[in-house]
């Protein structure tokens, strides 16, 4: 999830948008609303309307199929509703290039009625004014709530929500666990791992299935090098790399060092997990080579094609038993001519139906409970039911702004750190200098 992507800031992600001349009204003059009439009822467009409805939306080629079958559905009760659903895959995970991307269409007068956003780009799109509220329609329409707020965790709503304001309608999420080979558990004559165990726990076990020498060497943990797939160890140690209003650098926080000397220890005290360097931690999973790692719901589906015995527990703990989560929404764009006809097209987007077909796929979490209920999300893992359970004591992924640069900025140093180019200490020093100044900057916009 690194990125290279130069970060646009809010000022001149404006004046990217000035031929939308909307954007920028609407810092001035208050966000969009949705018109619900004088009495404040809400009335569903006719059903015979005839327009055009435009998407700018992500995932795979799988996901991409349950949500043309939410569309027809649409089409049942809206025939004569063009829906263009402009899909955009994520390369790598690369979250700044999809929202470059969507910047990219708004200045050039292309926004689309329909936005499917991440978490990584959710408060940079709300802040800079291309959102509408849904707040009032959510209250206005009768089956406003049933359609987008029951059965949904609120955990996941409040963390898309931009100054206690609904902008987007969750529709999945992941989260990182630890995901481990069940048969290497039993050939080290380990127990299945506690859901309350701890860091020290984890590494006498790590230690007990590191085997071996040179290229055919086992290693008890693949280490998750990525920005998303790091967090877990400074949540479980009370800490992050932002403060919690994540508005400054927390770098400097001795509790982040800790974490951080714990995961380079790995390697380099213990060898109990290969270098990050070049080192794909899924292939190694997948090919017996790794007993651990971490990773969310998404890996499922490819432990399964690889016939991997494998389960998933908790993450373990130093001070906190906490794990990180990402959710993924569906906003209304503030320029859209059909804001009710949207509003109707996300209950289907969004709606259980489409939630149990996204826990078929073996990627994301669904957002309602009651979806991962379906034998297919069930029957693997064994302890599928852990992945919503996590929702118990998790924070979402440090997501302000300028996302794209400080995921850039801490995983930079921390690739220097990792690769002994510098000591913990004066990585993260040097990282919490360039941090501060970034959020400095990001606050002065």
């Amino acid at each position: 999830m690194n990125t290279k992507i130069s970060p646009i800031s809010r000022r001149d992600f404006l004046r990217l948008a000035g031929t939308s001349t909307l954007a920028a009204a609407a810092f001035a003059q208050g966000l969009p609303t949705f018109q619900v009439g004088a009495q404040g009822g809400y009335t569903a467009p006719a059903g015979d309307i005839t327009a055009t409805l435009s998407t700018y939306n992500f995932g795979d080629a799988k996901s991409q199929v349950v949500y043309k079958a939410a569309i027809a559905r649409f089409n049942q009760r809206y025939p004569n509703v063009k829906v263009e659903d402009n899909y955009f895959p994520i390369p790598n995970g690369d979250w700044a290039q999809y929202i470059t991307q969507y910047k990219t269409r708004v200045a050039s007068g292309l926004a689309p009625d329909i936005l499917a956003m991440a978490i990584e780009g959710a408060r940079l799109a709300t802040s800079s004014g291309l959102l509408m509220p849904l707040d009032e329609m959510i209250g206005a329409d009768p089956n406003g709530k049933k359609a987008f707020v029951d059965g949904v965790n609120p955990v996941l709503d409040n963390a898309l929500k931009y100054q206690n304001k609904t902008y987007f309608i969750t529709r999945e999420w992941n989260n990182m666990m630890i995901h481990y080979n069940t048969q290497m558990f039993k050939a080290a004559g380990l127990a299945t791992p506690s859901l309350t165990w701890t860091w020290d726990d984890f590494l006498a076990a790590a230690k007990k299935l590191t085997t071996g020498e040179g290229a055919t060497k086992v290693y008890g943990f693949g280490i998750p090098f990525f920005n998303f797939g790091l967090q877990p160890w400074f949540y479980t140690n009370s800490t992050s790399q932002l403060t919690a209003d994540w508005t400054a650098s927390n770098l400097n926080d001795p509790k982040v060092l800790e974490a951080v000397k714990f995961v380079h220890s790995l390697i380099h005290e213990h060898g109990v997990a290969p270098a990050v360097e070049g080192t794909d931690q899924n292939s190694l999973f997948a090919a017996n080579r790794v007993a651990m790692t971490g990773a969310g719901h998404w890996t499922v589906s490819q432990w399964a094609d690889n016939k991997v015995p494998m389960d998933v527990t908790n993450w373990p703990r130093k001070t906190a038993a906490t794990t990180v989560f990402g959710s993924g929404g569906w906003g209304i764009g503030a320029q859209s001519a059909n804001p009710k006809l949207a509003w109707e097209l996300l209950k289907d987007l969004a709606n259980l139906a489409t939630d149990k077909e996204i826990a078929k796929l073996g990627g994301s979490i669904p957002a309602r409970e009651e979806a991962t209920k379906i034998p297919e999300f069930q029957q693997f893992p064994p302890s599928a039911v852990l992945f919503y359970d996590s929702l118990k004591d998790i924070k979402p992924v440090p997501a302000p702004a300028n996302f794209a640069e400080v995921q850039d900025i801490f995983m930079r140093h921390m690739s220097a750190i990792m690769s002994n180019q510098v000591t913990p200490e004066q990585g993260l020093a040097d990282a919490h200098t360039e941090l501060s100044d970034a959020m400095a900057k990001l606050k002065e916009s």
